[in-house]
């Protein structure tokens, strides 16, 4: 994954400049929120379980014909692998 400082680089490099002012700053308030993010990141994971379930039981009950044979639901199985998919 490219970082915010690589990408503004980059693109002022494909454009043969050097980076902007707005570049810069745009750097900036991406550092500055990182703080935010990471704890964004940290709650998300320590819910994932949580997380999973409940859009894996959303998709079941939104398209119940999802669980008749044939289906990606069909058994017990399948439906662990849905869930494994979703959290991936």
């Amino acid at each position: 994954m490219k970082s915010v400082v690589t990408t503004v680089v980059t693109a002022a490099d494909a454009a043969g400049r050097f980076p902007s002012q707005n570049d810069l700053e745009a750097v900036q308030g991406n550092i500055q929120r990182a703080t935010a993010r990471l704890e964004a990141a940290e709650k998300l994971a320590a819910g994932l379980d949580k997380v999973t379930k409940e859009a894996g039981d959303a998709c079941f009950s939104k398209y119940p014909y999802l669980k008749q044979a044939g289906e990606v639901g069909e058994n017990q199985v399948k439906v662990d692998k849905c869930y494994r998919d979703i959290a991936h």
